[in-house]
């Protein structure tokens, strides 16, 4: 059999953007094969062979993984476990489920991935690091806390006229609205404050809030920028809670080209990238997420990002 599929990581409640790739591939003779991570281990075989001499042999589902030329690792989800198991093994189980998808990863590493697995978990959630690696690839950042000591909070919001915001360390939202997160992006305030000391049981980032002319979503592509503007002057602090209608957007050279130094200085071929364009200078690095959405900028805007991603996936490089 041909080298010929590419195997699409997501889960049984996702649609749209998975058509759209698989879709791609198809249209470039490639063998799209869908597999809904949540599936396994129940419903969902995943068999790995190490023989002797460094043979590998093995089972995606029905796919044998000499088979597989790609994989687009678009979300990988915690298993459906069984209503019945014994809540003390559902961690466990789970664990050893995550570890049996990495073990995927390191026995298809020769095969091309958007994104790497190792890539990608060096990136999401890590906030600090993504700050650290955008300022040295030469993007704007804004000043930055992450804390759990409500008086390291309190000093901040007062160095900045009370006027900050606070958000996760970690990703609550993978859709394109976002509207299943329960703490998105937001305001602080002197109301805020008052509860200040909960931030010992969550803590979080904390940055002064930037009035913008406009917000971008830039899902990048191996070196493709595809842009997209929403929002205007003196719009909310989280696009996801409503800034108006996406519209085409752009970079200025500079940006982009830092933005290509982050992506590649990350190992990512992938990356929903959000900036914040304020009233004077360049736009501002908030952050990037590795499996972030980019279905409403195809939606509404006609982006061919589907076919980049196919590219990607059939580019041959590693």
């Amino acid at each position: 059999m041909p080298r010929d599929a590419v195997l699409i990581l997501t889960h049984s409640r996702d649609f749209y953007v998975t058509e759209l790739v698989a879709d791609a591939l198809a249209a470039r003779g490639a063998r799209p094969v869908r597999i809904d991570t949540d599936r396994h281990p129940t419903t969902l075989d995943l068999s790995l062979h190490l023989g002797l001499g460094g043979a590998v042999t093995g089972r995606v589902g029905d796919v044998p993984v000499e088979d597989v030329r790609g994989v687009w690792a678009r979300r990988l989800t915690s298993p459906s476990l069984p209503e019945d198991l014994d809540p003390a093994l559902a961690g466990p189980v789970v664990s050893e489920c995550q570890a049996h998808w990495v073990a995927l990863g390191d026995l298809l590493q020769d095969r091309v991935w958007v994104n790497p697995p190792r890539a990608e978990a060096a990136v999401e959630g890590h906030k600090l690091a993504q700050l650290r690696a955008a300022q040295a690839a030469g993007l704007a950042v804004p000043p930055t806390l992450i804390t759990n000591d409500p008086a390291e909070a309190r000093a901040f919001f007062a160095a900045h006229h009370g006027d900050i915001i606070g958000k996760m360390l970690t990703p609550t939202s993978h859709s394109m609205t976002g509207r299943e997160g329960f703490f998105h992006t937001q305001r602080l305030t002197e109301e805020h404050l008052e509860h200040i000391d909960e931030l010992r049981l969550g803590p979080m980032c904390l940055q002064p809030r930037i009035v913008p002319r406009e917000e971008l979503r830039v899902a990048w592509v191996d070196g493709v920028c595809h842009v997209g503007a929403i929002g205007g002057v003196g719009s909310g602090v989280d696009w996801r809670l409503g800034g108006g209608d996406w519209r085409p957007g752009a970079l200025d050279e500079p940006t982009a080209r830092a933005l290509g130094v982050l992506m590649r200085n990350m190992g990512l071929r992938y990356g929903a990238v959000d900036l914040m364009v304020p009233m004077d200078g360049p736009p501002i690095f908030l952050e990037v997420n590795p499996a972030g959405e980019w279905g409403m900028l195809t939606r509404d805007l006609g982006f061919p990002i589907a076919e980049s991603l196919a590219d990607a996936l059939l580019s041959g490089e590693v």
